[in-house]
């Protein structure tokens, strides 16, 4: 009974450590905001914010309005998850993250306890997982939750797989599971379809071959029809027509193949080393085998193969988890076109293989005071099987008389020296997470040859109303690269500072490039309209419509257009359909409620614009339209200087300010 107790606590024990861990790790990013790609896929993403939406996961309407590039139901359905415990505060998604993060480190080392049977390199390889500062990137990026879900159930199909070879029961439940799991790991990351590869891959060195016949119909035939069944989704059924626009490095699949040995080669040195991080990876492409960084890079992987190979002899579970990495790093290595070719989220899954490596490694160094202090016996017994099992070693007696202590606490130092430098590390690049501006300076910063850099800070300097600093970045992303994005943002930043013509110019150079860019059909209205060509305006925001039907900009755009020109039953139309788009603007109903008061509908605009108030009570023009509707229309005085007043507090500076100074005073003088 004690002795049940005790195994029971060993295996407890070791998953607590590694949560620990990772949770404190990880504990200061809950302070974080969203950032980086978390603007597309959570606060502007309407689609994550009413279930009513939940059906479209399964409908070609998905690319339209989940923020999404690629089919990822499990992952958006995550989000609307959260949503609907969180709204918009961050601090609930972050925590998301931690968690999931928490969960695949224990189950590495469910995965390990159960593939190999060694409690030290199980332990170790959690507590390295746990801890590395390279996997910062998925844990706080929210958007990048897929590498987290489809890790979580990657692993999680490893330990049902093998879990169910144990006996016939266990195999008629767990082996279903397994399935779902795996197809559960597909539908949040495209990466998880290696894991067949890697279960042969299991089979082949650590069974024998004539097993893997007998089983092969028996434990594959099911992960092979899954696979054939996403690639179905993926491919047809859920295919992105946005991904024909993705290209190999310089258009070339050549150019391609000469580049990718350079960045597995700065991967493994990022894990081994891990300095130097950028959001945005600036990588110039190797056009000839005779680069002398693709000569070098191929070399290094030449001989690590070499020594790869020849582990399968001496070591067959570094062989097996050096050749995880890679094989799990297969799809991220361009050979289908994606819009990164270069990111330290890639490595999330494949660095669950460097750290069993580095476990091995550890323990390999560990052997030698074995040798000297236990003797060849007991180094045998325990340095190379692993069997001592570190939780519940008893070390009593001196120094002197106990051999073991010394080797504990050089066991102890080997592997808490780099795990807390890995934790502080860790901890440090989270807050480089905590904003959009800290974040993109800092990537400026690191990557200054990056265009994605300079363009996403510039944005951030137009959003906090500083467009000369903006215009500067956005001239930098286009020296290094001409991309119409950038000349698109270039634009705005141009209009927002006046620069009317320049903008224009701008705008038309990304029609040039990009001919069905709504957005840009709407900016450039918006300068025509301000120019005082109207006609010309409201065909710009047809277009805009035209290109993207469910656009609430050009919706909006175009009823102040129609208004201007005095069409209020067209200015009311488009009004309603700017709000049925998106029902959370509150300008959109002061809006439509000016417009019904145009057309004598009063009880109507006064509706429309309480609505406003009440979905954005600090919105100021909404208290001086809805003011003077009580005070013409519904002669109600007292609610009318109420409304006015609130105006005047939160809005002091308007142009309207003086004049309804006036009329409040009036009012009361005419009481």
């Amino acid at each position: 009974m004690n002795f049940c107790r005790l195994s029971t606590r060993c295996e407890i024990l070791p998953i607590v450590l590694i949560s620990v861990l990772a949770v404190i790790t990880f504990l200061n990013s809950l302070s974080n905001t969203f950032v980086y790609d978390d603007v597309f896929t959570i606060t502007d993403n309407y689609f994550i914010r009413e279930w009513e939406n939940f059906p479209a996961l399964f409908t070609d309407e998905y690319f339209n309005t989940s923020g999404e590039v690629t089919y990822r139901p499990v992952v958006t359905l995550s989000y609307f998850i959260d949503y609907s415990l969180w709204n918009l505060n961050p601090l609930g998604f972050h925590l998301t993250n931690i968690l999931l993060h928490t969960t695949c480190a224990a189950l590495v080392y469910l995965m390990l306890s159960f593939v190999i049977r060694n409690s030290i390199i199980s332990f170790l390889s959690g507590i390295f997982f746990a801890s590395h500062p390279l996997l910062t990137e998925v844990v706080n990026g929210v958007s990048y939750r897929e590498d987290l879900l489809a890790t979580a159930f990657f692993l999680g199909t490893v330990v049902l797989c093998v879990q169910s070879r144990r006996h016939f029961r266990a195999y008629l439940f767990l082996y279903p599971c397994s399935i779902i799991s795996y197809l559960l790991a597909l539908c949040s990351k495209e990466t998880a379809i290696t894991l067949p590869m890697i279960l042969f891959l299991f089979d082949r060195v650590f069974h024998d071959t004539d097993g893997i016949k007998k089983t092969a119909m028996k434990y594959y035939l099911g992960f092979i029809l899954v696979s054939g069944f996403y690639l179905f989704l993926r491919f047809v059924w859920f295919h992105n027509p946005v991904e024909k626009q993705l290209q190999y490095p310089d258009n070339s699949f050549l150019v391609n193949v000469l580049t990718m040995p350079k960045i597995i080669v700065t991967y493994v040195k990022l894990l081994f080393f891990p300095v130097g991080f950028s959001a945005e990876y600036s990588i110039l492409s190797t056009k000839t085998p005779f680069d002398t960084t693709f000569i070098c890079s191929i070399g290094f992987l030449i001989v690590l193969g070499i020594i790869t190979w020849r582990m399968y002899r001496h070591s067959k579970l570094v062989y097996f988890f050096v050749l995880w990495f890679f094989i799990t790093l297969l799809p991220t290595l361009n050979i289908i076109p994606i819009a990164n070719i270069m990111a330290e989220r890639y490595l999330y899954l494949p660095s669950v293989g460097f750290c069993v490596v580095l476990s091995c490694i550890v323990m390999e160094i560990w052997r030698l005071p074995a040798v000297f202090l236990l003797g060849k016996t007991r180094e045998t017994e325990y340095g190379k099987t692993g069997n001592l099992n570190i939780f519940t070693a008893h070390l009593p007696g001196n120094l002197n008389n106990n051999p073991r202590r010394p080797l504990f606490l050089f066991m102890t130092c080997l592997v808490a020296v780099p795990v807390f430098l890995y934790s502080l590390s860790a901890m440090s690049r989270n807050g480089i997470w905590r904003d959009q501006f800290t974040f993109w300076s800092e990537a400026v910063k690191v990557s200054p040859d990056s265009s994605r850099a300079h363009n996403n800070l510039g944005m951030i300097y137009l959003q906090e109303g500083k467009p000369s600093l903006a215009i500067c970045e956005f001239q930098k992303a286009i020296v290094v690269e001409s991309d119409p994005e950038y000349h698109h943002n270039l634009g705005m930043a141009y209009q927002k500072e006046g620069r009317s013509d320049e903008a224009f110019n701008e705008y038309q150079r990304v029609l040039t490039a990009n001919p069905a860019s709504a957005i840009t059909y709407n900016n450039m209205g918006n300068i025509l309209i301000d120019k005082g060509q109207i006609d010309e305006g409201i065909l710009k925001f047809k277009e805009a419509i035209r290109l993207k039907p469910k656009y609430y900009d050009a919706h909006f755009n175009l009823g102040l257009a129609y208004f201007k020109k005095g069409l209020f039953d067209a200015s009311l139309n488009e009004f309603i359909l700017a709000i049925f788009y998106e029902p959370d603007h509150a300008e959109a109903y002061s809006c439509l409620g000016t417009v019904y008061a145009n057309m004598g509908l009063f009880d109507e605009a006064i509706g429309a614009i309480e609505k406003a108030i009440q979905l954005r009570p600090d919105y100021s023009p909404a208290y001086k339209n809805l003011g003077i509707l009580y005070l013409n229309h519904k002669k109600n005085a007292h609610k009318a200087v109420s409304l006015l007043r609130e105006f005047i507090r939160l809005d002091p500076k308007n142009k309207d300010a003086e004049m309804i100074m006036n009329t409040i005073k009036e009012i009361q003088a005419s009481k």
